[in-house]
């Protein structure tokens, strides 16, 4: 386990991707009108990359004087769905801003396609801390580990990265546990043919003394095989996004999530689509605020 301060065998699930297309780099910041028991001076920043079929990173920067909270992303295409995935999600180091990296899965995509990656920015917050977990360094199919805050700390954001997937390995599980002292991080393999690489999970919670009213909010999809389906989790009255989770339920590495992120500061919105090839079982996806 690697703690740094801030100044910051088998199941398959998951995938990612949206719509809308965008060449030109976009970049808004929302200051969110924050309540007293929110983090003082909590902002959203909204950072949109350059619209290509290339594997690509789009990072959102906190503004001077802040550091990133949590954070998530969203693949921006016309006909995606299923065929670009977000396997790295995370904070940058030293807390400036947060990362989301997408590839495609392993047969391609013909299509032009973007990340919009949205950070949760504020001055630091009493007791700030990013504890790091990595995973066995092998070819298992499948992988699920837990990132523990310490005692007295909550979690108020969250990543994870997929190294050494190459777009074969999605993030299947991105979960605040109800209680806010851990996460929980999975990987599988995708539906394709065996990946035999090596792969190592990286998961990573951002920690801090809590704020007042903190809590999980979940928003639950349908259960079913329709494709694509989303979820919502919807901050209440008074509070706001501070951090953000998603999950693929019985995807079996079959869906992916194409969007994870804070598109408003009281809402969360996960959409998750199944492989070109289609998925024949009922899944579901599951949305995650982390709200004060």
């Amino acid at each position: 386990m690697y703690v740094r301060r801030n100044g910051a065998g088998r199941t398959r699930r998951i995938a990612t991707t949206a719509g809308l297309a965008s060449a030109a780099l976009l970049v808004t910041q929302l200051a969110l009108v924050a309540p007293a028991s929110a983090v003082p001076g909590l902002m959203l920043k909204v950072t949109g990359g350059p619209s290509n079929s290339d594997w690509k990173t789009t990072n959102a920067q906190c503004p001077v004087g802040t550091t990133v909270l949590g954070g998530g992303g969203r693949i921006v295409s016309d006909n995606g769905n299923g065929q670009v995935t977000m396997d790295t999600m995370l904070p940058l180091f030293g807390g400036g801003g947060y990362s989301v990296t997408g590839r495609e899965d392993g047969n391609g995509f013909g299509g032009d396609w973007s990340i919009t990656t949205s950070a949760l920015c504020a001055p630091e917050a009493a007791g700030l801390e990013t504890r790091t977990q990595l995973s066995d360094n092998n070819s298992n199919v499948g992988k699920t580990m837990d990132v523990e805050c310490p005692p007295g700390k909550k979690v108020l954001g969250l990543g994870a990265d997929m190294s050494g997937g190459m777009g074969r390995v999605v993030i299947d599980d991105l979960r605040p546990s109800a209680d806010l002292t851990k996460i929980t991080v999975a990987g599988m393999e995708d539906g394709g043919p065996d990946y035999l690489d090596n792969w190592t999970m990286v998961g990573k919670a951002i920690c801090a003394t809590p704020p007042a009213g903190l809590v999980r909010v979940t928003g639950f999809g349908t259960l079913d095989s329709n494709t694509p389906k989303t979820a919502v989790a919807r901050c209440p009255e008074g509070k706001r996004v501070h951090g953000v989770g998603g999950e693929i339920d019985n995807g079996q590495g079959e869906v992916r999530m194409t969007a994870m992120w804070a598109n408003s500061s009281t809402t969360v919105t996960v959409t998750g689509a199944e492989e070109e090839g289609g998925y024949g079982n009922s899944w579901a996806v599951k949305a995650y605020a982390i709200c004060a």
